[in-house]
């Protein structure tokens, strides 16, 4: 018998917050806003916000209206180092795998990034414009020497990566 994950859609929103309080975060990142509601929700010194098509409704937070590749490419450097980032845009392998690593210079020590919508619960799922391929990307993160990472069991999934750079007290 097969065992169903719950499907809540929005534990993230929930969750990372959380997180970025917990971890003490004073720059938090994300790619792909999509209509505010997890970076809304979040609190800390700077919140930056990367989409092609942003809603810029929340003043405090600064919106670039560019894609991922472009960001790294024109504004990381100087904006960095982020203490939290959240991929949550194009949800293509390679688009993830391109994000992840073309920001993982710019985050920083014992920063923690989180890969959104790396767990479907059906082939269903997995269409581009829902969870996409970006699951494909997770046996690929290496299990030791840069980080550690945890993909938590519920639909449509989160991945937390931390950007480990001491081990032990």
């Amino acid at each position: 018998m097969r065992r169903y994950m719950k499907r809540n859609q929005t534990f993230h929103e929930t969750l990372i917050p959380l997180l970025v309080e917990g971890i003490g975060a004073r720059s938090y990142l994300e790619f792909g806003t999509y209509k505010n509601e997890t970076i809304s929700r979040v609190r800390c010194e700077r919140r930056i916000g990367v989409d092609t098509a942003p809603i810029e409704n929340i003043s405090d937070i600064e919106f670039y209206r560019t894609t991922t590749a472009e960001f790294i490419r024109e504004h990381a450097a100087r904006l960095a180092p982020f203490d939290f980032v959240f991929i949550d845009a194009d949800h293509s392998a390679d688009a993830v795998e391109a994000d992840l690593w073309g920001i993982w210079p710019h985050i920083a020590p014992e920063g923690l990034v989180c890969l959104h919508d790396t767990n479907p619960e059906t082939e269903a799922d997995t269409i581009p414009g829902l969870c996409g391929d970006c699951w494909r990307l997770l046996p690929l993160l290496p299990s030791s020497g840069w980080g550690e990472s945890v993909t938590l069991p519920y639909h449509p999934g989160l991945t937390i990566i931390r950007k480990r750079v001491k081990w032990g007290p």
